[in-house]
C-alpha cells in the first residue's frame, strides 16, 4: 500500500506482475479505481457496492476489494 492522494492506494497486480488495477481510498470514502490497461478511472461507493461514475463497469472481484478499503 502506498500513500498517495488519497488515504491509501493499492495495487491489483496479475499472475505476470503487472499491475492490472489501481484503487485509492479518498477522503470521502469512496474509492477511485484506475484501470491500467485503458488508463479509464470511476469512482465507487463502497458502502453501498455503487459505481458512480456513469457508463464505467467494475467487475465484482473489484469491487470488492474496494469494499475492503472503505472507512469504518
Amino acid at each position: 500500500m502506498a500513500d498517495f492522494a488519497g488515504l491509501v492506494t493499492e495495487s491489483v497486480i496479475d499472475c505476470f506482475g503487472q499491475v492490472t488495477h489501481e484503487l485509492t481510498l479518498d477522503y470521502d470514502g469512496t474509492v477511485t479505481i484506475r484501470f491500467a490497461a485503458s488508463g479509464v478511472t470511476a469512482r465507487v461507493d463502497p458502502t453501498h457496492r455503487t459505481i458512480l461514475t456513469p457508463g464505467t463497469v467494475v467487475p465484482d472481484p473489484i469491487m470488492d476489494l474496494a469494499a475492503g478499503l472503505r472507512l469504518t
